[in-house]
């Protein structure tokens, strides 16, 4: 259910964050809060694509919607987030709804620069994404992602008895 490198919870508190915070760390603090358990659908699009000497149809391959994807959430998953492994965070706030990250990913399959923001609550999220990933040439390529979550009800009943 985690989408690039973390799911937007729920939380009525302050979390703002800046410097070199680990993914661990971020996953620590994302721990403190939940979202409420049930049936989630999740779905996310590239919307920007750019990139030098990028031709033209493999831009117009990358844009465009993902397969949206529904899961259950048990209510002992809820609390437990995963954040970007291997990734440091320069910012990372959430504060009254809102969600604002900024990250660095070393190890991915080439080094990318990651900056997200978005709104959340306990039933919903949306967020933008905009990733900077260096390719070979020393070239980087900029991917825009639109994302977001929605509780749609409870756990199928089968569901329920697989998880027991």
């Amino acid at each position: 259910m985690a989408l690039l490198a973390f799911v937007l919870p729920a939380c009525d508190g302050r979390r703002e964050e800046s410097g070199n915070i680990s993914a661990s760390e971020v996953a620590n603090r994302l721990a403190e809060v939940s979202i409420e358990p049930g049936l989630w659908e999740t779905s996310s699009e590239v919307v920007g694509v750019s990139a030098p000497d990028l031709p033209y149809e493999v831009r117009r391959r990358m844009i465009g919607p993902r397969p949206s994807a529904r899961g259950c959430i048990a209510p002992e998953q809820a609390g437990r987030f995963i954040a970007g492994r291997n990734c440091r965070y320069r910012q990372f706030s959430m504060t009254g709804g809102r969600l604002n990250g900024a990250m660095t990913c070393p190890a991915l399959p080439r080094p990318t620069i990651a900056t997200m923001e978005g709104r959340y609550a306990p039933r919903h999220y949306a967020f933008t994404m905009r990733m900077e990933t260096a390719m070979p040439d020393g070239a980087a390529m900029t991917l825009e992602i639109r994302g977001q979550g929605r509780r749609i009800g409870d756990c199928p009943a089968e569901e329920e008895g697989r998880r027991r």
